[in-house]
């Protein structure tokens, strides 16, 4: 039998409000999340909670910080307390940002936060909603929801340098049947050296799409539309991405959910098999 406790109930002030994304799993029983609103300055905040100990680790100010908005989850890595994510908003150019969130060796309870990178909008990526994913060179990929050359969204990599971050534009939607305005996260088929996606609008039935990115071998990369949702009964509009069965292997098989279609048209869940 299961049973549930509630960690943490947000008040709306300092502690901020609102978190409507995904927690991520720590070392040491830690979970890390962000809420959207609340926070000193009422545009968000990072937290950690374990058991009944909730702390705040970084107040978003909505200047080159950025403002995280409704994008979804950290990602966590292992090596070390080290998060990283994105903002949809603010950064130097309004359009969001990337950053990363650092624990300082030797100083327990201590957090250093560094804007990687900010978003410039059209012809660039901007807005960013999703999750980001990684490569085995350290190469930090997602989707925008705006920006790319027709401000119709885009998929993008930030490559790390020794003067910073630079981007580069992967693909940019233009609004027919390869989709447009994707919201969720990209999947790995790295073994494969393709990226899988999902648009929230667009396609044959403008119910969304999922897409693949596939890299030519000269540095650009070509976009195909694995599937086009049709509308109720079939699922429609995922405004998520999806998971794989077996991250990172070439032909898994993905999962994911939609907001609308269905046999109600209330939503459904849906199978990508290769």
């Amino acid at each position: 039998m299961w049973t549930e406790a509630v960690l943490h109930n947000f008040a709306g002030g300092k502690d901020g409000s609102g978190p409507g994304n995904s927690v991520v799993a720590g070392l040491a029983g830690n979970l890390y999340g962000m809420t959207p609103t609340g926070g000193t300055y009422g545009l968000g905040t990072i937290y950690q909670v374990r058991g009944g100990d909730f702390r705040v680790l970084h107040e978003f100010t909505g200047g080159a910080d950025g403002a995280p908005g409704l994008t979804d989850r950290l990602f966590y890595t292992y090596d070390k307390a080290h998060l990283l994510g994105v903002t949809t908003a603010g950064g130097a150019n309004g359009a969001g940002t990337a950053f990363e969130l650092d624990s300082v060796s030797g100083a327990k309870g201590q957090w250093t936060f560094n804007t990687l990178y900010s978003f410039a909008g059209t012809p660039n990526s901007g807005f960013p909603y999703s999750a980001i994913i990684f490569d085995p060179k350290k190469n930090i990929y997602g989707t925008t929801y705006y920006g790319g050359a027709n401000n119709l969204g885009s998929v993008y990599q930030l490559h790390g340098t020794q003067v910073g971050y630079r981007e580069k534009v992967l693909y940019s939607f233009t609004g027919g049947t390869d989709g447009n305005r994707p919201l969720g996260n990209l999947v790995d088929d790295f073994l494969g050296g393709s990226l899988y996606g999902t648009t929230s609008a667009g396609g044959t039935a403008n119910a969304g799409t999922i897409f693949k990115l596939t890299p030519n071998g000269d540095g650009t990369w070509s976009e195909s539309v694995v599937y086009s949702f049709q509308g109720s009964p079939d699922a429609a509009l995922p405004y998520t991405g999806m998971v794989g069965a077996s991250p990172g292997i070439v032909n898994s098989t993905y999962y994911g959910a939609t907001v609308s279609g269905g046999t109600y048209n209330q939503g459904a869940i849906y199978q990508l098999v290769p």
